[in-house]
């Protein structure tokens, strides 16, 4: 895959599990389920993309430094509409570090075959 195909990729999962399934998620789900929703969302379906994105990256870690960077600013303007603007901080270094250190590591097992 080339850089311009997984750049393409990372910042579509990026949009669709940050930024699309949210707002589906906002405006569907009742009040009820709204909480457990959004904890599986913060909880299962974020730090997996983060890992993902974090994988793609590492393939090619010198053009794509700048992706945990992006998970985290992107989750953080996408949840500041929905959320309390200062409860998404928090999980958006969660999510950098995460994104980070799978990036690393991806990057390390690359290097070592």
């Amino acid at each position: 895959m080339n850089r311009v195909k997984r750049f393409i990729t990372i910042l579509a999962i990026i949009v669709i599990a940050m930024l699309i399934i949210p707002l589906i998620t906002i405006n569907t789900v009742k009040a009820d389920a709204g909480m457990i929703v959004t904890m599986m969302l913060y909880f299962i379906v974020h730090p997996v993309v983060s890992v993902v994105v974090g994988i793609l990256a590492g393939k090619d870690i010198k053009f794509f430094w700048f992706s945990p960077v992006l998970v985290a600013v992107l989750f953080w303007a996408f949840s500041s509409f929905a959320y309390e603007p200062a409860f998404p901080i928090v999980y958006s270094a969660i999510y950098l570090v995460i994104c980070t250190i799978s990036m690393l590591v991806t990057w390390l097992i690359r290097k070592q075959k």
